[in-house]
């Protein structure tokens, strides 16, 4: 068993607005979807720090990478589903 810390399969970034894209598989094997979002903000002290909380100011900017996101998890879901259309076609032929 690995003790890898998962990955995000991908990021959308709008700065200082982040999003991580997540694949996720529940028990019965189905593959689903999800993202996190976070801020990034520079300390007094010069390092950089994240947070999943939000101003105002960050509405629009959140709305822009939810976007981006929404769009690019459609197109992870419909890759599954063709994929799975080709292995179901396969599996066909070789039957």
């Amino acid at each position: 068993m690995s003790n890898s810390k998962p990955t995000p399969i991908d990021r959308v970034q709008i700065y200082p607005i982040t999003a991580a894209i997540w694949k996720n598989v529940n028990e019965s094997g189905q593959v689903f979807y999800g993202f996190t979002l976070e801020r990034s903000y520079k300390k007094s002290d010069g390092s950089y720090e994240s947070t999943g909380s939000f101003g105002l100011t960050d509405a629009l900017l959140i709305a822009k990478v939810a976007d981006i996101v929404d769009s690019r998890i459609r197109k992870l879901y419909d890759a599954d589903r063709q994929a799975a259309r080709t292995d179901s076609n396969l599996d066909r032929d070789v039957a």
